[in-house]
């Protein structure tokens, strides 16, 4: 049986080698160019904590990187604050305990479709956050409310966050369809809410990446078909992804400590 020529073996020996040093720096710039910080929910509204509406509305619960805002409403809402329920002729929201847990009350004010008009006779702006007529809800497109509820996003420079979807946790109260797109654009689908259907997602109708250093408006619709009517919301959680994007520095040392590594083995 022939011998293996050493020098053979030894040059297979460093290729080989040269190869899983290449492989290894590669594997370590593609994992370092992105790092996942936090899937899934990237903020929450859970209405449970604050003296004011504007402490309730606050997001919680933010990744590193991310800034969320609060919930702003229409301005046609009537604010009633912590400890109120909305339920005078005005549209409105308040928050409160509702069986035990924490929600924000939203209610659907009558209309001049039909329904008893109240004396003293509010004026139209009253009604617009919802819609009038045939023209109730709030999309994004519409005259009639363009979506009381939004929000906004920010990525700071070595950050960037992609959201999906909301979720909407229904406690009791009327049905009503909710929607959620990046403000200006096209409504994703409606989902539902009920006490049947008491837990719903709305996805966009494609994820919306803030890149680094960027911010992105979203507006939320709401739409209720009833007039006079109260809906309980336990919460919200917005969901995504928000990931770290590390200098180019670190990619580039990276890169050379494996180079480092190959003419080492050379050697």
């Amino acid at each position: 049986m022939p011998s293996s020529n050493p020098t053979t073996l030894n040059q297979m020996k460093t290729l080989n080698q040269m190869n899983k040093a290449h492989s290894l720096s590669f594997a370590i710039f593609a994992v370092s160019s992105t790092a996942l910080l936090n899937a899934a929910v990237i903020a929450e509204w859970t209405f449970d904590a604050g003296a004011n509406s504007t402490a309730r509305l606050a997001s919680s619960g933010v990744p590193a990187g991310a800034t969320i805002s609060g919930l702003s409403f229409n301005g046609s809402f009537t604010d009633v604050g912590p400890g109120a329920v909305p339920n005078d002729v005005h549209d409105g929201f308040g928050f409160g305990g509702n069986g035990g847990d924490q929600v924000i009350f939203l209610h659907r004010a009558n209309y001049f479709d039909g329904s008893a008009v109240p004396s003293p006779r509010p004026t139209v702006s009253d009604y617009t956050s919802w819609g009038q007529g045939s023209a109730q809800g709030t999309g994004a497109g519409s005259s009639n409310g363009n979506a009381p509820i939004a929000f906004t996003i920010g990525a700071d420079a070595a950050t960037s966050v992609t959201v999906d979807s909301l979720t909407i946790d229904f406690t009791s109260g009327g049905a009503s369809i909710w929607q959620i797109q990046e403000a200006g654009a096209v409504e994703g689908a409606p989902g539902t809410l009920n006490s049947g259907n008491p837990l719903i997602t709305v996805a966009l109708n494609a994820p919306v990446v803030i890149g680094a250093g960027e911010s992105k408006t979203f507006t939320i619709n709401v739409n209720s078909g009833a007039l006079n009517s109260l809906h309980n919301i336990d919460g919200l959680a917005l969901n995504g992804t928000v990931a770290s994007i590390p200098e180019p520095s670190s990619g580039i040392l990276l890169c050379l400590g494996a180079l480092a590594l190959t003419r080492r083995q050379r050697k």
